[in-house]
Parts: structure tokens; C-alpha cells; sequence
């Protein structure tokens, strides 16, 4: 006997009975291959590490599977490719059998969204003090002489002279 996961990420613009209607469509079409399934359950929205077909979000399902045959596999994944609703997909084989698990149905993890409110608050502020910083004089609080004698250092430097050079030649006047 052989263990599988699947793991599909279904577009998270679907209503709550169309994801509940293509989790009965998998798993009836993998019904039709004598298989017997262990656990099928519905993750939840999350974020994705990437866009996907302009997606940020995706709705997780996790379905695992016994099987004594595999030649049905490559048919059942292009199958999943097929459908426009599920954005990707992950077919791996277990070691060892998995635990039976309730179905937890999690619809929209709360915190997750918070989170995702927080990092994107974060990166804008950050660009933003990235842009004020740029804009700042880096000579803030210094006298308008100072001001100047740093500009002559930073004029003399561009010509190739050596601090010490500078120093000996200002001596020198």
C-alpha cells in the first residue's frame, strides 16, 4: 500500500460553495481510481510567497490518499492542471501512513490577515524613510561655516589630494 499527499491551492476568489463543490469534484474523480482517501480538508486563505496568475492570496486544501496502484497518478495531475480553479498543485508520497484528522474547515485565518496588514504598513513606512532620508542634508545642525568648510574639503578631495597634503598646504597660507 502507498501513501500520498496533495496539496492544491484553490483561487481564492471562489465562494465558500464553489470550494466546497471542487473539493467534491477531486475527490470523487480520485474516487473513480479505487483509492481510499485518509483525510481531505480545507486549510484556509493564505498568503502566497509569490503571486500567482496575478493572485496574492490562495485557499489550501490538503488531501491525502492510499493507493495500491500509481499508474492512475500522471492522469489525475494533469487533470488538476486542467482545472482553471485550482492555481497549483504538490503530489508527493508518504513514508508512512498519515493520522486520520478530523475535517477542520478554517475559512479566513483573522490573525494571518493582520499580519499581512502589519508587513505591508512596515514596507510602506520603510520606503517612505528611505525617501526622507534621501531628501535630508546631511549637515543638519552644523553652522554655515562649517557648512563651507566642508564643501572645500570635499572639493580638494576631488582633486586627488591627500588629507595630509591638504592640511600641510593650508599651514602653509
Amino acid at each position: 500500500m502507498r501513501y500520498y499527499e496533495l496539496l492544491y491551492i484553490v483561487n481564492p476568489n471562489l465562494e465558500d460553495d464553489k470550494v466546497k463543490n471542487i473539493i467534491d469534484e477531486i475527490g470523487n474523480e480520485i474516487n473513480e481510481y479505487k483509492v481510499s482517501i485518509i483525510n481531505h480538508n480545507l486549510w484556509g486563505k493564505k498568503r502566497l510567497a509569490y503571486p500567482i496568475k496575478n493572485n496574492k492570496y490562495g485557499t489550501y486544501i490538503l488531501l491525502q490518499f492510499s493507493a495500491e496502484q500509481f499508474d492512475f497518478l500522471k492522469e489525475f495531475e494533469r487533470s488538476l492542471i486542467l482545472k482553471k480553479s485550482v492555481i497549483r498543485h504538490q503530489l508527493v508520497r508518504l513514508d508512512e501512513e498519515p493520522a486520520k484528522v478530523e475535517n477542520i474547515e478554517l475559512i479566513v485565518d483573522k490573525t494571518d490577515s493582520i499580519e499581512d496588514e502589519n508587513l505591508e504598513m512596515l514596507e510602506n513606512d520603510s520606503i517612505d524613510n528611505l525617501e526622507d532620508e534621501e531628501d535630508a542634508d546631511d549637515t543638519e545642525g552644523i553652522d554655515e561655516t562649517e557648512k563651507t568648510e566642508l564643501a572645500e574639503k570635499d572639493d580638494k578631495s576631488d582633486i586627488g589630494e591627500s588629507e595630509s597634503e591638504q592640511e600641510i598646504k593650508e599651514e602653509n597660507k
